[in-house]
């Protein structure tokens, strides 16, 4: 794993609400989606994380760095749109 990786997953559990939301109930789904790929330590290191404090910090930061969300038409799957 590289420091890049770690940053980025950190990160988008910081501005991505519902990509924490997915890495909180599947990690090892939401890592294989996302391209992110641990070895079996890092893996375990990261599962450890406390989800729920990144929710807190989260919702501090400006909505203008943060993902939005819209509902895709006719479905109730969101759709991340990038600002």
């Amino acid at each position: 794993m590289s420091q890049e990786s770690v940053e980025r997953f950190l990160g988008r559990l910081l501005t991505d609400d519902n990509f924490r939301n997915y890495a909180s109930k599947s990690f090892a789904r939401a890592c294989i989606k996302e391209g992110f790929h641990f070895t079996e330590e890092e893996s375990v290191i990261m599962r450890n994380i406390n989800f729920g404090s990144f929710v807190a910090l989260s919702n501090q930061l400006d909505k203008g760095i943060k993902r939005s969300v819209i509902k895709k038409r006719g479905s109730s799957e969101p759709e991340q749109k990038h600002v």
